[in-house]
């Protein structure tokens, strides 16, 4: 996994439908042509440009612990996110900042990029985690915050750092997908899926990949399936709505939440801690429909 791989930036047409680029991202500018874009990259972000795009890239600033007890302020700094030899970085520091013991960067896409199925991938190579980093790949509904969590629906592609993990000494190869929603009587279910990579995922880029389809959401480390569920449940309603990707790292949480960690002295990571993500790409299926700033394209 050690190759680059590049999508050029260039205008790229079909009968009846254009498509817009922008310096590294490209977009499907319309639906009508979808039995042509399956299985075909309809939009990516490349992270090639000289700073974060952002018409499409949002922060979410705080540092309040976004339901998990975190124990960083996420800010929208360049400290914290800024673009290096073609890739995202996102970096979480021990520093005292708006009252927290640590800062990093939590980014999504709200607003700017969502999409209703396709597959979702990311070349990422994720920071060391022990002790006590969390960084995530993952989706929330388009209809958040709007539709209050977990009634938008949650699905996680990539999460690692995790405090059972950490238990058994696998903070670099252990990792998991899930789904957190609304289920039968409107009461949280969170659906989770664990697998143990044959390697340490913090040495290298490796492939995260959700496959959406109408019936199944499909969970990939390169290219192995780990995860799968069968979302044609009517408790599953969550999932056929648009959804737009978030990336972030976390540094700790409460006890009972993903690391176990709550408090920062008990955080033995090494920081600066540093996520690299390569490019995402979405690749289109025959039900795929893309959304740009709010509309359909």
């Amino acid at each position: 996994m050690n190759s680059r791989h590049r999508q050029p930036a260039v205008f790229r047409f079909c009968v009846g439908i254009g498509v817009f680029v922008a310096s590294s991202a490209f977009f499907l500018a319309s639906a009508s042509c979808q039995e042509s874009t399956a299985n075909k990259v309809v939009w990516s972000e490349e992270f090639d440009g000289q700073a974060i795009d952002r018409n499409v890239w949002t922060y979410d600033v705080g540092g309040h612990g976004f339901g998990n007890g975190q124990l960083e302020f996420n800010t929208d700094r360049p400290e914290n996110s800024y673009l290096r030899d073609g890739s995202l970085v996102i970096e979480a520091r021990r520093e005292a900042y708006g009252g927290n013991a640590f800062t990093s960067a939590r980014m999504h896409t709200r607003g700017g990029f969502a999409f209703l199925y396709g597959d979702l991938e990311a070349r990422i190579k994720v920071p060391d985690t022990a002790d006590g980093i969390w960084p995530a790949f993952w989706m929330l509904g388009n209809n958040f915050p709007g539709t209050e969590w977990p009634k938008c629906g949650e699905a996680d592609i990539l999460e690692i750092g995790g405090k059972d993990a950490i238990a058994k000494g696998l903070q670099h190869r252990q990792i998991n997908c899930a789904l957190h929603f609304a289920g039968v009587g409107e009461q949280k279910t969170s659906l989770v899926e664990w697998y143990d990579a044959p390697q340490d995922l913090h040495l290298d880029y490796h492939l995260y990949k959700i496959s959406w389809t109408p019936t199944h959401m499909k969970f990939f480390l390169d290219g192995k399936e780990f995860g799968s569920w069968d979302i044609t449940s009517p408790e599953m309603k969550e999932y056929h709505q648009p959804f737009f990707p978030i990336l972030n790292v976390a540094v700790g949480s409460w006890p009972h939440s993903y690391t176990g960690l709550d408090t920062p002295e008990k955080i033995s990571a090494a920081l600066p801690a540093r996520m690299h993500v390569d490019w995402i790409r979405l690749s289109g299926h025959p039900n795929t429909k893309v959304y740009l700033r709010g509309q359909q394209r």
